[in-house]
């Protein structure tokens, strides 16, 4: 009898596995049908930060608009206005409070790999992500997928990223970025997707007085 039930839940070990795999599969694949289709977005963000070490907490509120293949911007409203735009050639750092400006040659800049392209991440394809990360699918939680991405290579600090992903559309709507001293959070809403987006969205005028300073990368 004992050995009856040792191989009924060797079964269902085995079974619920690949019933796993399959689901990751799947989500991936249809993640990969909605960026297909996906031209534009915008969206309202919350940027949570802990540092496990000291236990500091701070929190960014802002907007964001994204546009392929490498158009974006994000205007941070708390704590303190600042927006960073990108017209596909060069990339604006501005601080309002100062009044001042850093440009960057955006090829440059992700060539180097000193900027995240975003949220959302429009060069990457989920092939690319599968030869960098080992993914899979964690928890199905209410309207939500949560899939986890963990680096192949190890490196010195260890990162994981969790992904909340819609069941609805198949968008990204949380991003949770984990390290041994850091825990970064980002929730999205008010998500709207193909509002034909117009390229003067992403063209930034240097305000009068303004500062030019040099860049750090």
């Amino acid at each position: 009898m004992k050995k009856l039930i040792y191989f009924v839940s060797v079964i269902l070990f085995l079974f619920n596995s690949l019933l796993c795999a399959q689901t990751i599969d799947d989500v991936l694949r249809k993640m990969e049908k909605a960026d297909s289709e996906l031209t534009d977005l915008s969206f309202s963000l919350i940027q949570e930060v802990f540092i496990t070490i000291t236990q500091e907490k701070s929190s960014i509120t802002g907007n964001a608009v994204f546009k392929k293949p490498d158009l974006f911007k994000i205007e941070y409203a708390k704590p303190e206005k600042q927006i960073i735009v990108c017209d596909g050639k060069k990339i604006f750092f501005y601080q309002k409070e100062f009044n001042q400006v850093m440009i960057e040659d955006w090829k440059s800049l992700s060539d180097k790999g000193n900027f995240p392209k975003g949220i959302y991440d429009f060069s990457s394809t989920i092939a690319d992500l599968r030869k960098k990360y080992d993914i899979s699918l964690i928890k199905d939680e209410g309207k939500n997928y949560i899939i986890s991405l963990v680096l192949k290579e190890k490196q010195m600090q260890n990162m994981v990223i969790n992904l909340w992903v819609s069941k609805e559309n198949y968008l990204i709507e949380k991003t949770e970025i984990k390290t041994d001293t850091v825990v970064s959070t980002v929730s999205m809403s008010d998500i709207k997707i193909n509002k034909g987006i117009k390229d003067s969205v992403f063209k930034f005028k240097i305000p009068k007085g303004a500062s030019i300073i040099t860049s750090p990368f």
